[in-house]
């Protein structure tokens, strides 16, 4: 068994040092954190304002898009109007042609038919 005597004990000056030891290494890395706390927040101001930033870059596209889509389905209705009349000419442009192939072989079968 061992002796108490033979183990020293720590005198009060010591202990309050050790205390005082662990309260400064203690706040020193508190001071670390509260630093390292104020880099970021520092950087997720930054990143809070570059998303403003690109959430305006991104409504503003939207309307820039929206603008041009009502544009093309202007012009989409422009060209179905065009295309139904082109078509319409086309149809009547075939009409002509057909009574004009069937006039000249009228003519044609009257001219064989005439005296010569």
């Amino acid at each position: 068994m061992m002796n108490d005597d033979a183990t020293t004990k720590p005198t009060i000056e010591t202990v309050l040092d050790r205390i005082n030891s662990l309260g400064s290494n203690l706040q020193f890395h508190i001071s670390g954190l509260q630093e390292d706390f104020g880099k970021l927040r520092i950087e997720f101001g930054s990143i809070k304002d570059e998303f403003g930033s690109l959430k305006g870059e991104f409504s503003l596209q939207r309307t820039e898009l929206g603008a041009l889509r009502n544009e093309f389905q202007l012009f989409r209705g422009e060209m179905e109007i065009r295309i139904d009349r082109i078509e319409g000419m086309t149809n009547q442009t075939r009409a002509e042609m057909l009574n004009l192939r069937a006039d000249f072989r009228e003519f044609c079968g009257q001219f064989k038919e005439s005296p010569a």
